[in-house]
């Protein structure tokens, strides 16, 4: 099983597979660690012990990580066909999960063109208002002003959007959106 990037399709499910073989693998080593230095010195009041113990914080960090991968969820397989359909020469980007202080954005995919940013959120928990002021603060903190975001929790409602701004595009020009979609992925996990 190869590793995706972020941004791919079905990126969270892989990186949820991968955390928890990472965490396995981390504290099956620790453990391990800890039991052949207690029955090689007879006692706990070793070095080995200690190395032990101070591991501990990295396995915690990567249990936190593991958890919130659990905890997202990716684009569906249904919605990921039709957005392939519709999306045409805009660039996007699937399996978003943006994080703030107070609240988490599911994000199944997003894409931008002409200052314009849409997203597709398949979890609708009320906080779409919350999401987009978010993601238009991140914008304008790296410098990227004057953007209009929406959060679309109908499919419908959304390739209508991808296919408006498919004309948008084409009527203005490929345009370096390298920027925008590194903000997206760097304000996800």
């Amino acid at each position: 099983m190869k590793m995706l990037k972020k941004g791919q399709y079905g990126y969270i499910s892989n990186r949820r597979v991968w955390k928890i073989l990472l965490l396995v693998v981390l504290l099956a080593a620790d453990l391990a660690m800890f039991e052949t230095a207690r029955a090689y010195f007879g006692t706990v009041k070793n070095l080995f012990s200690i190395f032990a113990v101070l591991i501990c914080l990295p396995i915690a960090k990567s249990a936190v990580s593991m958890i919130m991968f659990l905890k997202a969820r990716g684009c569906s397989e249904g919605a990921h066909e039709q957005i392939e359909k519709h999306i045409g020469e805009l660039e996007g980007d699937y399996d978003l999960y943006m994080t703030s202080y107070t609240r988490d954005f599911q994000i199944s995919h997003i894409t931008a063109a002409c200052h314009n940013v849409a997203a597709f959120s398949e979890t609708d928990r009320g906080d779409g208002k919350a999401g987009e002021e978010h993601i238009r603060k991140m914008l304008e903190q790296n410098g990227m002003k004057g953007y209009e975001v929406k959060i679309f929790y109908n499919l419908h409602k959304y390739l209508e959007r991808l296919d408006s701004l498919n004309q948008l595009s084409k009527a203005a020009g490929k345009e370096d959106l390298t920027k925008e979609f590194d903000l997206f992925r760097s304000i996800s996990i």
